[in-house]
């Protein structure tokens, strides 16, 4: 079922970009809101569907038998606009569906992320992250610092690495990032539950009580659902509300208010260097991960009401309503994006994996 599901998703946000309307285009630098170009909100939609269109690409190579991980960031694609409100140089410890703010971070670097992450998935000892051990997200430039799939086990060394850089501040010590670099780390709604978790925000939480400086973002990715088990209505805001000295922000769904949102949270974060919570409203499509099967803990209803609830058709959407473009406009963008991982696909290929025990086992700092 996750294969067809796959495709009946693609074929469901085409069929919705090729029913938007033809119509007139702002210019690059019109603001749509305030902070907020016509240029900007087109670039996060191609960064959304980007990452969309390499999940897609890592479920194709799963079934040719070259492709090795597939949890995927599929509904998560409007953390686009946190890769897109902070900085290349605000360290990310990222939760593994944040693809569409590893691409929105990417725009200013060298290295193609599309080939990278196709060969993350394929386990290919030319990617830079890992070299070919594990899919992770990973950035020396960039300063992604790449985490394992492990539950909430980057949350202490986020918290970790925010109070470092405030001690680093008070000390007058050189960095090798900007004095009011913001530390962001991700996870999902199950993760808050998580005793690594917990540790790591209570630190935070103690930690600015006790007057030091922590400028730490913690996006909090809810889809509602931890694996197959829903998360209760409510839970996130409950949990985030209940640290003190920690802030606390839910994203709305429109295009305007939410950007204004995470930009605000991030300048609080970066300004005052207190702790803070983004909560981002998500969709979790093609189950947990591509073994998984949904359809055992989930009826079809559910599947097809997450399914309409697209992200990246929804932005689409939005940015007609904005005059930001309009539906030829995207399907031709769609195209491109479509046409650019095909090309990387076939450069991929042949994957190169590992050879020797001897290969695996050398250190990535070598």
């Amino acid at each position: 079922m996750a294969a067809d599901r796959v495709e009946s998703v693609q074929a469901a946000l085409n069929n919705t970009l090729a029913v938007l309307p033809a119509g007139p285009s702002a210019a690059a630098e019109h603001e749509v809101a305030p902070g907020l170009t016509a240029g900007d909100a087109l670039g996060l939609w191609r960064d959304m569907a980007l990452s969309r269109l390499l999940d897609v690409a890592a479920r194709r190579l799963k079934a040719q038998g070259v492709g090795h991980y597939t949890i995927s960031s599929a509904g998560h694609e409007r953390m686009a606009l946190v890769g897109a409100a902070t900085r290349p140089t605000d360290p990310a410890l990222l939760h593994y569906r944040d693809g569409a703010l590893v691409m929105a971070r990417h725009r200013v670097a060298d290295v193609d992320p599309v080939l990278e992450t196709l060969r993350s998935f394929s386990a290919d000892a030319r990617e830079q992250a890992s070299g070919g051990r594990h899919k992770v997200w990973g950035s020396a430039p960039l300063w992604i610092v790449p985490q394992t799939s492990t539950i909430a086990s980057h949350l202490p060394k986020a918290t970790g690495l925010a109070l470092a850089l405030g001690r680093a501040n008070r000390l007058d010590w050189e960095l090798p990032v900007p004095r009011d670099a913001v530390v962001i780390t991700s996870m999902g709604d199950a993760s808050i539950n998580h005793a690594s978790a917990l540790s790591g925000v209570n630190a935070a939480a103690y930690a600015r009580r006790r007057g030091l400086h922590v400028p730490l973002l913690v996006v909090v990715e809810d889809n509602g659902i931890g694996i197959s088990t829903p998360t209760p209505k409510g839970w996130v805001e409950a949990w985030a509300n209940g640290w003190p000295h920690v802030g606390y922000t839910r994203v709305a769904d429109d295009l305007p208010t939410a950007w204004a949102q995470v930009r605000d949270t991030v300048a609080r974060v970066r300004s005052e260097g207190a702790p803070m919570v983004l909560h981002l409203p998500t969709v979790r499509l093609w189950g947990h991960a591509g073994s998984d099967v949904e359809a055992g803990y989930r009826s079809p209803a559910e599947i097809r009401a997450d399914e309409a609830r697209d992200p990246v058709a929804e932005m689409a959407r939005q940015l007609v309503q904005l005059g930001v473009t309009d539906g030829p406009g995207l399907l031709a963008e769609m195209s491109a994006l479509e046409a650019r991982v095909a090309a990387a696909t076939e450069q991929l290929l042949p994957v190169v994996p590992l050879q020797s025990r001897t290969a695996v086992l050398t250190s990535l700092l070598a």
